[in-house]
């Protein structure tokens, strides 16, 4: 066998493999097994750490005073304290909508729904407990008139502190979670197949493809300038069925920005609804073009030295063996009709 085909056998354990991917069959050699390292969510983790900062800065911005000193760093700070305590509630979220559209538009790894519903509700919980306590607030003249008695809110009134809180709660929980979504994949190299497996928070998300190495057309090993740095990348499994690559992203078109001159000038609608829809558009722009799947589910993703799991496959492709799975059978019909030929011979003598 090649020489990197021996270095990977020697360091895989069998029965680990097996009892992690029990589709691997008895008729099989597990190679090697491996998943995305810990840098690899690199993108993702710098999404919570902005998450992070923004609460931070309104929670400084309404809870202390601005920076003293003189220069350009202290009139940054000073500039960016100000701005959080003038605009407050109304600031944060369109602070973070931005970050939502931006991180969206720009088809990065958090690109997706999970990520976007996770801004879009941290983006809206200083507003809940400001709407929820103008609303009991309004009741208590009403109710006092009425009654004599004032209602309570089910919430809070908002207040500085409760960013720090919340920063804390919602970049701990994503963190936490990106933790559990790096290590659900599973990527096993078989003498005969390639196995994908995904197995987040157990029964919540599972997944898993099989693909034959005689039917992988091509493989493709990206990594950017952050992933040589940190030492991983992607391998991609391209086959004839299309498995490996996707249509990206949502074109901005004509039809787009007709869509949203439309929603914007609609005067059935009030003002409010009118800048929400229009805000619901631009969070859905995003770039089209076709590219290699990088979603985890469909690639080896975020991978340690991936051009020498690359040539791995390539060598287990171009083995003799692994091309000539149907030779014996194909040897033994012609055996058996060579020896048909030669009774008949016998025969007819």
């Amino acid at each position: 066998m090649g020489e990197t085909i021996d270095y990977y056998t020697s360091r895989v354990d069998e029965a680990d493999v097996r009892a992690v991917v029990p589709d691997v069959t008895e008729y099989e050699t597990p190679i090697y097994m491996g998943g995305p390292m810990f840098l690899s969510m690199f993108s993702r983790y710098m999404l919570v750490t902005c998450v992070l900062l923004i609460h931070l800065l309104f929670w400084w911005g309404e809870s202390f005073d601005g920076p003293n000193g003189e220069g350009g760093f202290a009139s940054f700070m000073g500039f960016l304290h100000g701005m959080a305590d003038l605009f407050g509630i109304v600031g944060f979220f369109i602070l973070v909508m931005a970050l939502t559209w931006l991180n969206h538009f720009l088809n990065f790894a958090t690109s997706g729904r999970w990520y976007t519903t996770s801004l879009l509700l941290i983006s809206v919980t200083p507003g809940l407990f400001f709407i929820e306590n103008q609303f009991t607030e309004g009741l208590i003249a009403g109710l006092i008139n009425l009654f004599g008695t004032a209602p309570e809110g089910f919430l809070p009134e908002w207040k500085g502190s409760f960013y720090l809180i919340f920063g804390l709660i919602y970049t701990g929980v994503m963190f936490v979670l990106t933790v559990l979504y790096q290590r659900a994949f599973i990527y096993v190299v078989t003498d005969k197949n390639v196995y994908i497996k995904k197995e987040f928070l157990k029964i919540l998300d599972t997944s898993g493809d099989t693909i034959q190495l005689n039917s992988i057309e091509n493989l493709k090993v990206e990594r950017n300038f952050i992933a040589r740095l940190l030492g991983y990348g992607s391998l991609h499994v391209i086959t004839a069925s299309g498995m490996g690559l996707r249509e990206e992203g949502v074109s901005i078109g004509a039809a787009s920005v007709a869509d949203i001159g439309k929603a914007a000038s609609d005067e059935k609608r009030n003002m409010v609804i009118r800048i929400l829809r229009v805000l619901v558009f631009l969070i859905r722009l995003q770039r089209t073009r076709t590219v290699v799947d990088t979603d985890p589910d469909d690639c080896f993703y975020g991978i340690r030295k991936p051009e020498r799991v690359q040539k791995l496959i390539n060598e287990l492709r171009t083995m003799p063996r692994a091309e000539s799975d149907d030779e014996p059978a194909a040897e033994t019909s012609q055996a058996e009709g060579a020896s048909s030929e030669e009774t008949l011979s016998d025969l007819l003598d």
